[in-house]
């Protein structure tokens, strides 16, 4: 296991995912979901998954 891994991974994969869906973007906007609660990052739910929160917030890059 790295030193920077946390056990289950989700923090290095939810980083992962959302660079990946800026860096590797096709079009000229990206669009994140997180949940304001715990800080996950989601797709298109009203509900967190992971906490349950129901705060969404939806950033919108260029």
């Amino acid at each position: 296991m790295r030193s920077q891994e946390r056990p289950n991974g989700s923090a290095q994969s939810t980083i992962r995912n959302a660079l990946e869906s800026i860096l590797l973007r096709s079009d000229d906007r990206t669009i994140i979901e997180e949940c304001r609660r715990c800080g996950t990052t989601l797709e298109s739910v009203s509900t967190c998954p992971s906490c349950g929160g129901t705060d969404i917030v939806e950033y919108r890059i260029r």
